[in-house]
């Protein structure tokens, strides 16, 4: 097998074609970084002597999304990334088998281990059942409300990541929403925001929504449910066939909403982070 590397996106594109839009559900992560990403991305695909037969990509400053790797294609995908990035890997995200085969095969080639791992499910949603006993109503945040929708991000990123309050990184990244088409819904109570969702605009005609957060003076209310339920209607309203999202195993209790709402889960994804 051979590895290349593209420079840029627009030349990565006949790549995409061939393995990630033949199954946009479980490649929903590499399809929505694709749609904003820039020259400066790094764009690797895998060939076997006949044709493509898998893809890498990373966006400056996230994660190596994998998925589209077999196991068996990882020294090759190692030796190469090795040679553009150097030990500059923020992390490693994708399904179990290839994400964990590229941390062994980084970690064999002395470049390090991972400082920490976050294993997720990746679930689509089937019949949507959304709570009928959650007061309030779901609307499109605006301009007026970026200073609750910027301190929630804050919040979000404490609770999933331990992550330091740093309010110019979560207005680059609301402002990433917007430039990307996507959008953020509120669950209103009494005409003040509870929870709120991110909608990733349809991507090979899936959605992703995520992420969902609900401030904890407000939670275990059905708030969270709510919100999901909401953007999941406005995710098929901007014309998604498949509306997807992933949960922490650390969060069983997303994990029970989720399911109730109608997810059902379709992968097992891990991240480790460098």
């Amino acid at each position: 097998m051979a590895v290349r590397l593209y420079p840029s996106p627009t030349a990565f594109l006949p790549v995409a074609r061939l393995v990630y839009r033949t199954d946009p559900v479980r490649y929903t992560s590499e399809l929505t970084a694709l749609r904003t990403a820039g020259d400066d991305g790094l764009f690797l695909s895998v060939l076997d002597g006949v044709g493509v037969v898998g893809a890498a990509l990373q966006t400056p400053g996230d994660a190596l999304l994998v998925s589209g790797l077999d196991p068996a294609m990882v020294e090759q995908a190692v030796a190469a990334f090795g040679t553009t990035a150097g030990s500059r890997l923020p992390a490693v995200r994708g399904t179990t088998a290839p994400a964990t085969a590229f941390v062994h095969e980084w970690r064999e080639s002395g470049r390090g281990d991972p400082q920490s791992s976050i294993a997720r499910t990746l679930y689509r949603l089937g019949d949507l059942h959304p709570p009928t006993d959650v007061p309030g109503t779901g609307g499109l945040a605006g301009a007026a409300d970026d200073d609750t929708v910027l301190e929630w991000l804050d919040g979000f990123f404490a609770d999933a990541f331990d992550a330091a309050p740093d309010p110019p990184a979560r207005r680059r990244y609301l402002d990433g929403i917007r430039a990307a088409g996507g959008d953020v819904l509120l669950w209103m109570l009494d005409g003040t925001a509870v929870s709120m969702a991110r909608v990733h605009a349809p991507a090979a005609g899936v959605s992703r929504i995520g992420p969902v957060y609900t401030p904890p003076e407000a939670r275990g209310r059905g708030f969270g449910a709510a919100v999901t339920a909401a953007a999941c209607a406005q995710a098929f309203r901007r014309g998604a066939r498949d509306v997807v999202l992933y949960a922490d195993h650390a969060n069983p209790g997303a994990n029970r909403i989720y399911r109730r709402l109608g997810f059902r889960a379709v992968a097992e994804t891990i991240e480790y982070r460098y």
